[in-house]
């Protein structure tokens, strides 16, 4: 709901989100005389989780859940991340955001800036690896330590979009809060686990 009304707003009031942007402004400008080195691991971080690097770490993700015998798993990951990704380019192309403007831009995009791709993404992915570790992660710590780096490496996926100049703050959060959304959506209409059949379970707990 708040990705879905960050857009609306995209589409009938821009310069209220503009004002909301203001909050967070740091761009190439802040930083770039200051530590020019910065833009490389910055263009690393948007390679490493950007589409291609997404569907590929899925891919492989899936096909070890599968070699596992964890085809539901496997399934449940596809289906959040494959679907994430089509919800929001199919808002990209509703909303029409151009991106921000800065000049002598580092990366360049030519698709619409409403919502963050790589945001949704990693929020989805994220929120899948918790979903799926407090399924097949017997330890607290272990599952708890997997959503700590999660959330991390979410947030700082975030932060490099808004310091390449590529998103603004609320297009960054409307593309969490639609991944952690849709994973969780995902979740309530698809179980990840295993079934067992009612044979299995009575066996199990004699």
């Amino acid at each position: 709901m708040i990705c879905l009304a960050l857009c609306i707003l995209a589409i009938q009031s821009p310069q209220t989100l503009d004002r909301w942007d203001q909050v967070l402004q740091i761009g190439p400008y802040w930083w770039r005389e200051v530590v020019p080195w910065l833009e490389r691991p910055l263009v690393w971080v948007s390679n490493a989780f950007g589409t291609l690097a997404t569907t590929i770490v899925t891919a492989v993700v899936a096909g070890v859940l599968v070699a596992k015998k964890q085809v539901r798993a496997a399934a449940y990951l596809v289906l959040v991340i494959a679907g994430t990704s089509l919800v929001t380019n199919l808002l990209k192309v509703v909303v029409e955001l151009p991106r921000p403007e800065v000049e002598d831009a580092i990366l360049v995009y030519d698709s619409s800036a409403m919502p963050s791709g790589h945001a949704s993404n990693i929020a989805a992915a994220v929120t899948a690896a918790s979903v799926l570790a407090a399924i097949f992660v017997l330890q607290r710590a272990v599952r708890s330590l997997a959503l700590v780096v999660g959330v991390l490496v979410a947030l700082v996926v975030g932060l490099d979009r808004l310091m390449l100049g590529v998103h603004t703050l609320t297009e960054v959060v409307a593309g969490y809060t639609l991944g952690v959304g849709f994973a969780l959506l995902t979740t309530y209409f698809f179980d990840p686990a295993v079934r067992l059949a009612p044979e299995a379970v009575a066996s199990a707990s004699e």
